[in-house]
């Protein structure tokens, strides 16, 4: 089974290409320590600018906790299995040595694949100038990978600002540090250095938000300017404290003001988390369908749909979903207790009980009990905007197993597409398209019912018109005329023009 990020992590729309680890020091550095994890934060940064896509800080010691990996310097073959997981072609590591005044770096690429070593690349500078070396380092790397970066190195350095080393040691200095309360001083400490430094509110922010410090986050990141290249990091890392101080209309509202530029999926699942807490019925579970479709197999983000569902009172697609996510992440024990509430409303009181009895073996979280409590505020917000799957490798395995179903099935070998698309099923509960398939092979078998029950669960992965006409068509051929209106009713809601519905609502008929 895939292993999931279901912690909030960043990510940027094309899968990473670039893994930068921390440098190793060479001797005793002493107090400079810190360089190393300053340059795990800005390289990264800086080959973004260049176009490179590549795995941020925050999202590397994400990818640590849940791989349950140390934060130590990682041996070869460790950081090419957290890079095979986050798919990155490429590992930037190497060394940092300190000789009084001076700071010499020298650092190599690795291609992942072929798992050939670039030469090095060398660089040194005074100490106090070591931004600016981390940023010519990053022009070298883009340019003699396969990204070409545009412009000149000197064009790329002069446009970079220039920082307070004061201010930038601080800031290296929280990233270092191994105490939350000395992370949080360091920062603050950047600021007061230079006022301006979006880097530092944002990474102090996080820590505060961590320590469900929510008010002082908020106040943090309002200093972030609207024309920042951080601004949009900030505004979402203010959604997420107004949405955990319960302040639901405005962080809806921000989250809805976001989504107007970009519905990510961090956005949307936070938007439809607000609009659930503030009880608009059925926008929650609306918005969080568009949220999965922007991170298929994201755990968090199914819980959340899952519990949207419950509240709105359909237990069986709720069901469905949770179920999907105590397959991904099977020590996940409040998805478990919500399972097993959605099973009890659903009317399988059987099931339910057995799911509560793995849950009484390790004990439910936060006094929960196993009476279903729907005023319990469970949704899960997202800390990052476009949360991604470490190992992607079974749902790309299931949309494999679905084109072959399609192709057997349209070379009438009901059989063997069954068995491609119970695999894929399996392998991806949330593929849509997968059950309709298994829809239509199992009308090919004659078994209606069954090709019901599949219609209905594309339909929970994702709503669409076509496959929505199909369930009222198949409804009405097993004479279920009312059944079969309201699902053509609901066609008609989202597009008022669809012939087929309007046809449907005149007449049911038989068949598909």
């Amino acid at each position: 089974m895939s292993v999931v990020l279901s912690l909030a992590l960043l990510a940027a729309t094309a899968a990473p290409k670039v893994l930068v680890l921390p440098l190793e020091p060479v001797g005793d550095v002493g107090a400079a320590g810190w360089i190393s994890e300053a340059f795990a934060d800005l390289l990264p940064r800086d080959l973004a600018r260049l176009g490179v896509s590549a795995v941020t800080r925050v999202d590397r010691l994400a990818a640590h906790d849940a791989m349950d990996i140390p934060v130590v310097m990682l041996s070869r073959a460790t950081s090419i299995r957290m890079a095979e997981a986050l798919g990155v072609s490429r590992i930037v590591s190497g060394t940092f040595e300190r000789r009084g005044s001076d700071l010499t770096v020298s650092v190599r690429w690795l291609d992942v694949e072929r798992g050939t070593l670039s030469p090095p690349f060398n660089s040194s500078a005074s100490f106090d100038h070591a931004a600016t070396l981390i940023h010519g380092l990053a022009w070298d790397i883009a340019l003699a990978g396969p990204w070409k970066p545009p412009g000149t190195r000197d064009a790329f350095l002069a446009s970079m600002r220039t920082l307070p080393f004061p201010a930038f040691e601080a800031y290296g200095m929280g990233l270092a540090a191994a105490k939350a309360s000395h992370r949080k001083d360091h920062l603050r400490r950047a600021i007061e250095r230079h006022p301006a430094y979006d880097e530092a509110h944002l990474a102090l922010a996080q820590e505060q938000i961590d320590a469900r410090e929510y008010a002082a986050a908020y106040d943090t990141l309002a200093v972030v300017g609207a024309s920042s290249p951080l601004a949009r990091d900030a505004l979402f890392l203010q959604g997420v404290a107004l949405l955990e101080m319960a302040r639901y209309d405005e962080a809806g509202a921000l989250h809805a003001r976001l989504a107007e530029s970009e519905a990510s999926a961090g956005v949307l699942s936070n938007q439809g988390l607000a609009a659930l807490r503030a009880r608009e019925k059925g926008r929650g579970s609306e918005l969080l369908r568009q949220a999965v479709d922007k991170a298929p197999g994201v755990t968090d983000v199914a819980f959340n749909l899952g519990w949207a569902l419950l509240l709105d009172g359909d237990a069986e697609a709720a069901v469905f979903w949770l179920r999907g996510v105590t397959r991904q992440a099977p020590r996940d024990v409040l998805a478990h207790v919500v399972l097993s509430w959605a099973l009890r409303q659903a009317g399988h009181t059987d099931e339910a009980a057995e799911e509560w009895r793995g849950v009484a073996m390790t004990g439910a979280p936060d006094g929960l009990t196993e009476t279903p409590d729907l005023s319990r505020r469970l949704g899960r917000v997202m800390r990052a905007e476009r949360p991604m799957l470490i190992e992607r490798s079974d749902v790309e395995l299931a949309v494999a197993h679905v084109g072959r179903a399609d192709a057997l099935l349209k070379a009438n070998d009901t059989d063997g597409a069954l068995r491609e698309l119970t695999r894929a099923a399996y392998l991806d509960p949330y593929s849509a398209r997968a059950h309709e398939l298994l829809a239509r092979a199992h009308l090919q078998r004659g078994e209606k019912e069954r090709a019901l029950g599949e219609l209905q669960m594309s339909l929970w992965c994702r709503d669409d018109a076509a496959v929505r006409l199909q369930l009222a068509r198949l409804l009405a051929d097993l004479g279920r005329s009312a059944e079969a209106r309201a699902e053509a009713e609901k066609v008609l809601k989202g597009d008022p023009g669809n012939e087929a519905a309007r046809a449907l609502l005149k007449s049911p008929g038989p068949g598909l």
